[in-house]
């Protein structure tokens, strides 16, 4: 058993394959996390209301966005299927078709405006938190191109497995990020502070300075003629609609779970001021601890992607071993974070001498953050290789079930039950192991070695 065990861990699918690819991106999108992270603590000083309405309008205006970015992020596996089956001078051509949908995308994004901040104006919140997360919204969602052809080149790279240059280039955007919402928010070096629109006009020069990054490191491929680079700037109609089709269920799958998780924490805010800077609290760090595991579900999507291509299945179990393992490891280390340093998160974020109500719960919701993590770390390796196989509709389903579930769940036990918050959170904790059975069954089922994308 021991032995296999090192074999499996040892082999092509085995954890230093994974973390070649994976642990740049776990640096990577810690990087963005820490962004997030420092932009609340930025707004903080503004007021409370600010630093609630950047996780409601930035939740809501990446909810309208989602499912055009859910498409664009299957290209990854596309590329890496490619790339396993050797077809080198298709992965500049997915590249090519990406910028074209996400250039379709655009006014698709600008038109629903409107539509975001109506469901900010209808939740519940406060006057002063919704004008500003309208605000917010409002300057994310008109600058959305941007970060859409940003992900576009991610997504690129992170099928070749070149996630180091992933990495390079949202370190760029970390230290423009921020740099610009310090001196935009607060009014530095002569320019007005402008608090929340601050915060937003700082994240689309960010979304810039990592797009350029990104374009000068892939011009550079030029020199490379397996990917005939200059002949992949072309419409090709049937890799389009192959990213459509397939990815078509990632972006519906990410659509409807953010838009399900965004009416979730919505609804619990409606209960009042002092309950949504609880949630706020609890929120911003079970995102913050939680965003490195997408990086390691990527990589798992991108690994399965290349072995599913290469046509070796039983490296894509091992890899899908190694990610757990990894995953496993990690929430192991945000669990005890939770558990162990609750008042010292929590007060980071508010003072001593803050209502009760708010202290109480913002410290019970980081502490159930200690269980959530290993379930929603699990499921999202599981869901990284049903997608790179190319079983997106089943991960679609499974998501997109639960957390709809979810919401009518908590909609009920606050609107019609009338529980008290602290208690809807510990039920949909402690229900949230039921998504995990379902990607376990889905995937023991081995539906995913059907599906070939290099046809």
């Amino acid at each position: 058993m021991i032995t296999k065990l090192l074999n499996r861990v040892r082999g092509p699918g085995g954890i230093k394959p994974m973390m070649q690819i994976a642990f740049p991106l776990m640096i990577s999108t810690s990087t963005v996390a820490i962004m997030l992270f420092i932009d609340r603590l930025y707004l903080r000083q503004v007021s409370q209301e600010a630093m609630n309405a950047s996780l409601s309008g930035g939740f809501t205006s990446f909810a309208f966005q989602s499912f055009f970015i859910g498409i664009i992020g299957f290209s990854t596996a596309l590329v890496a299927q490619n790339y396993g089956a050797r077809q080198f001078h298709n992965c500049p051509r997915v590249l090519t078709q990406t910028i074209v949908f996400s250039c379709c995308s655009v006014p698709l994004i600008l038109a629903l405006i409107p539509a975001g901040r109506w469901v900010l104006a209808i939740v519940g919140l406060s006057d002063g938190e919704v004008l500003q997360a309208q605000t917010y919204l409002t300057i994310l969602m008109a600058g959305t191109g941007l970060d859409l052809f940003r992900n576009s080149l991610n997504s690129y790279f992170g099928g070749l497995g070149q996630t180091k240059v992933v990495l390079l280039a949202t370190f760029v955007m970390a230290i423009a990020n921020v740099s610009a919402n310090y001196i935009l928010i607060f009014g530095k070096l002569g320019f007005p502070a402008l608090g929340i629109e601050g915060a937003a006009y700082g994240t689309i020069f960010a979304w810039f300075t990592g797009l350029f990054t990104l374009c000068v490191v892939y011009l550079k491929q030029i020199r490379f003629p397996e990917y005939q680079l200059l002949g992949s700037f072309q419409f090709d109609l049937e890799i389009l609609k192959k990213l459509v089709r397939f990815g078509f269920a990632s972006g519906l799958e990410i659509a409807l779970l953010i838009f399900a998780i965004d009416l979730m924490i919505l609804t619990l805010k409606s209960y009042g001021a002092d309950v949504s800077t609880a949630i706020t609290v609890g929120l911003t760090w079970i995102q913050t601890l939680h965003i490195p595991v997408i990086g390691l579900e990527i990589g798992t999507m991108s690994l399965v992607g290349r072995f599913i291509g290469a046509r070796d299945t039983d490296s894509v179990s091992d890899s899908v071993f190694s990610g757990l393992l990894l995953a496993s490891s990690y929430a192991s280390i945000a669990a005890l974070a939770f558990l162990f340093a609750t008042d010292t998160m929590v007060l980071m974020f508010l003072e001593s001498d803050s209502s009760t109500t708010t202290l109480n719960l913002a410290i019970w919701g980081t502490q159930l953050n200690a269980f959530i993590i290993f379930v929603i770390s699990w499921s999202g390796i599981l869901g990284g290789a049903l997608r790179g196989a190319g079983d997106t509709y089943g991960a679609m389903t499974i998501f997109a079930t639960f957390w709809w579930f979810q919401f009518f769940l908590m909609f009920i036990l606050v609107r019609l039950v009338k529980l008290g918050p602290d208690d809807v959170l510990a039920i949909h904790i402690f229900s949230s192991p039921l998504l995990l059975i379902a990607m376990m069954i889905r995937f023991r089922s081995g539906v995913w070695r059907k599906f070939d994308l290099t046809e």
